[in-house]
């Protein structure tokens, strides 16, 4: 690997200038994470879709330019690609695909077609298309890190036909490039979120959507998860101290995967 001491790899390359991307940077999470990593040090490229919704979430800086991406479109994924080659001498250090399209509960029998697609295109095909596109940036510089937000529905899926088996393949896909990208100094992991206080997550709860209450009640910390944890674990992923970790799955979830087999034993009776 190049770049010197690979346990202070992402140090030297943050001190050089190179940038972290993340997707999806105008959401809850998308936000917390892009403040938190320029908050480290970082030169952060913020992007989303909506250009406006990315301004009112995000203030430029020195360390924070905003970009517009749309992960499902390949032309823009290479357009974003090329930009960086060209502007930013110090590369690419990292990339955090946040970029992702919920799903309310629907039965399979009356599962839409389109917009299973439109899921499968953004969170599982988008993150792929950007790893794809920004991976040989970070390998010519001497390595880097991806995060890719999956869901605890990788590791335990509900019933959302479309959006939990697209975090389950993006699950997959993580360990896989893991695999592939280690001989070249890129760690790959994921941060698999659980129920988390985004806006658009106050709004389920808001209008009866989702019960905070049952939720946590069947969480082993009692409560929901801060779009602040998510980006913490995505800094530690992102930086030196997890230099050794690559191919993971980290929940950040307040215990509800931890909870979920107690809650399912009490509903038999059994306790």
């Amino acid at each position: 690997m190049k770049g010197g001491n690979p346990l202070q790899n992402q140090a030297q390359r943050k001190q050089a200038g190179a940038c972290v991307v993340v997707t999806g940077a105008a959401g809850g999470i998308g936000a917390a994470v892009a403040r938190r990593l320029h908050d480290d040090g970082w030169h952060v490229v913020a992007t989303d879709l909506c250009a406006a919704a990315l301004s009112e979430a995000l203030q430029t800086s020195p360390r924070m330019t905003l970009a517009t991406l749309d992960v499902a479109r390949p032309e823009s994924v290479a357009q974003l690609a090329e930009h960086l080659h060209s502007s930013l001498p110090a590369g690419v250090a990292g990339l955090v695909n946040v970029a992702g399209v919920l799903q309310d509960v629907r039965a399979l029998l009356d599962m839409d077609d389109d917009a299973a697609r439109r899921i499968w295109e953004v969170n599982y095909f988008g993150a792929e298309r950007c790893m794809k596109a920004l991976a040989p940036a970070m390998m010519a510089g001497g390595g880097g890190s991806v995060v890719n937000i999956t869901s605890i529905n990788e590791l335990q899926p509900l019933p959302l036909h479309a959006y939990a088996p697209s975090k389950v393949a993006l699950g997959a896909l993580t360990r896989l490039a893991a695999g592939e990208f280690g001989p070249a100094g890129v760690r790959v992991n994921a941060v698999a979120p659980g129920f988390t206080l985004t806006p658009i997550f106050r709004d389920k709860l808001d209008s009866g959507k989702r019960d905070a209450g049952m939720i946590e009640q069947h969480t082993a910390m009692g409560r929901l998860v801060e779009t602040s944890e998510i980006a913490s674990a995505v800094s530690f992923l992102i930086g030196d101290d997890a230099s050794a970790i690559t191919g993971i799955s980290l929940p950040v979830d307040c215990g509800w995967l931890a909870s979920a087999h107690w809650m399912n034993f009490r509903q038999l009776g059994a306790a």
